[in-house]
């Protein structure tokens, strides 16, 4: 008896044992959906954390809306050969510190066999893409467009928009459209501040306006008040400030205004609620900020609404958010038409693929005038000023056709 009660012990032991595999292998599925992992790496901490957190906030609704079939979507999911499958996001944080970038990239490619990865800013990118390319994983770039990241050689690399670039708009209607003529560009000595004087540059040299100042300053500079009496010395109408990280261009707006400069300031991806918090909305009259949308399309409306309403209207970063959101869907579609995983498959079926983006449409990709190959969407960019304490939007529709 106590061998026969024993031996069934054991083997319902087994069994128990057989089920738990079971139901532990089935977490990689639900029903007949297979779930995917998708890489991020971004500042979740340290001076740009403020874009980091915002951005993967973004990120995660929109793998939200495919997966659960919002109303951008429409559908739960996405089929490849008829096959279900679902997004699972997963993002580590390189605080602004290119080595932990690079540990990122190696872990989201070696260990979590992830084919695609959301990046932010253009060093951390360069510090990995070697990695990145040779494994042949997607990186969409949430950095200012450099020609040395963004090129021909690097075919599996995608810009998320124009970025710095917007200065091929803005600067030809600033010389249209207003009395300014003398431009001051500030940026950072680092790897981003380069590349964003340089699209400045080549956004000006479009026109007939005047660079009266263009100096970098450490990326860790707090005191600003040196550096902005010797730029407002010079006279300038305007001082660029496009890609300056969000904690020290407020300082600098504050700084600059305390100091008794009173004209406009150029910004690019800009963060309202720092802006508010650390300058002073006050300090903020005739600032441009590149992109914004006053006139919001119904997707920046979804998009935003579903954003307040899960992480708060205090967390909001702004216009900033819609620029994270179109990619996921982009790429799923891009997959479901290709009908595999297979990247060069993926990225010659995105580069030609008609874009519904958030923006509105046409959307395309383009930018082999400038970069040589397509990879940078195109789509209606609109920019705004503060202008009496309100947001107006001053240009809209706009495209960057230098860049075709």
């Amino acid at each position: 008896m106590k061998m026969q009660r024993g031996s069934y012990f054991r083997r319902i032991i087994w069994v128990g044992i057989v089920v738990g595999l079971v139901l532990i292998s089935a977490g990689a599925y639900c029903g007949d959906v297979t779930e995917v992992e998708i890489g991020g790496i971004t500042s979740l901490s340290g001076v740009a954390a403020p874009w980091g957190i915002g951005m993967n906030n973004v990120w995660q609704l929109a793998i939200d809306e495919i997966n659960n079939g919002g109303k951008w979507w429409k559908k739960k999911g996405f089929t490849v050969n008829g096959k279900k499958y679902n997004w699972k996001l997963k993002t580590y944080d390189h605080a602004f510190d290119a080595g932990k970038a690079v540990s990122a990239a190696n872990r989201l490619i070696n260990r979590d066999r992830v084919k695609i990865i959301f990046a932010f800013d253009g060093g951390m990118i360069k510090a990995f893409q070697p990695i990145s390319e040779k494994a042949k994983v997607i990186t969409v770039a949430y950095a200012s467009p450099g020609k040395d990241y963004i090129n021909p050689k690097n075919f599996y690399t995608w810009m998320y928009g124009i970025d710095c670039m917007a200065a091929v708009i803005f600067y030809p209607w600033l010389e249209k459209n207003t009395d300014i003529r003398r431009i001051a560009i500030l940026e950072p000595d680092h790897w981003t501040g380069h590349t964003t004087e340089a699209a400045s540059r080549f956004g000006i040299s479009k026109t007939k306006l005047e660079i009266v100042f263009d100096d970098f300053f450490p990326a860790d500079m707090t005191d600003f008040y040196p550096i902005l009496t010797r730029i407002i010395q010079k006279k300038p109408d305007l001082i660029d400030i496009g890609n300056v990280d969000p904690a020290a261009r407020a300082l600098i707006v504050k700084q600059a205004r305390e100091l008794g400069f009173k004209g406009p300031m150029y910004i690019i991806t800009p963060d309202i609620a720092n802006l508010k918090s650390v300058a002073g909305w006050e300090n903020c009259e005739k600032l441009y900020f590149a992109p914004y949308d006053t006139q919001l399309t119904e997707g920046q409306k979804y998009v935003k609404d579903m954003y307040v309403k899960r992480f708060g209207e205090e967390n909001w970063i702004g216009a900033i958010s819609y620029i994270f959101w179109d990619y996921a869907f982009w790429l799923s579609e891009a997959i479901e038409k290709a009908g595999t995983f297979d990247t060069t498959t993926v990225c010659n079926v995105l580069e030609k693929m008609k874009l519904k983006s958030i923006y509105g449409e046409p959307a395309y990709f383009a930018g082999k005038g400038y970069y040589g190959i397509n990879r940078m969407p195109l789509y209606p960019y609109n920019i705004s000023q503060v202008q009496n304490g309100k947001l107006v939007q001053v240009i809209s529709g706009a495209y960057a056709t230098y860049l075709k």
